[in-house]
């Protein structure tokens, strides 16, 4: 599996919100998706908490629980 980046991303759709990203985290955003990149990995954020992604595979699965459907490149 390939560990997530912010390059691998935007493969997959994801852009860069510039209303919530500052100087310590970037925010990238796929329909209402934010993944949060952080000095010490990548995050999914919901309701204060922080959950690490580490790979595409854990990428899917979340964005298949929230969104149900499957994350496919553009």
């Amino acid at each position: 599996m390939k560990l997530l980046n912010e390059d691998l991303l935007k493969e997959y759709g994801f852009v860069e919100n510039v209303e919530k990203t500052n100087a310590h985290v970037k925010i990238m955003t796929r329909e209402k998706i934010d993944i949060a990149i952080k000095n010490d990995g990548i995050y999914y954020t919901n309701m204060g908490f922080d959950y690490p992604l580490r790979d595409i595979a854990a990428l899917r699965k979340l964005y298949k629980e929230v969104r149900s459907e499957e994350l496919k490149p553009i």
